[in-house]
């Protein structure tokens, strides 16, 4: 996880362990007869584990995070092709490279 504010609040603010209020949101629950949910989507349900333990897992930055989300998912969400989600990695990384840029010239 790098020092950036920016992505440390990202992470805490959706995975709630941050100094944001808590919401009187109940969380999703999966139907016990179909493990997939629109928070569950079954296009990150490929392999033995979820996308986003393995991002958490490694305590990823929201970048970072991203660029591993649509690599896993590249070619398997019904709405979208695989180019689109490769495009989107492109511009997560670009934007991943600009920010370690302006990091490293300051």
């Amino acid at each position: 996880m790098t020092n950036n504010l920016y992505d440390r609040d990202q992470w805490d603010d959706f995975y709630g362990t941050g100094n944001s209020k808590p919401s009187n949101e109940t969380p999703p629950t999966v139907s016990s007869s179909e493990e997939t949910t629109k928070y569950n989507p079954s296009h990150y349900q490929r392999g033995r584990i979820q996308v986003w333990d393995f991002i958490v897992d490694q305590q990823l930055d929201f970048l970072a995070g991203n660029i591993i989300k649509y690599i896993c998912r590249a070619g398997h969400k019904n709405q979208e092709t695989e180019i689109d989600d490769w495009l989107k990695i492109r511009a997560y990384v670009n934007r991943k490279i600009k920010a370690l840029s302006t990091d490293e010239n300051t």
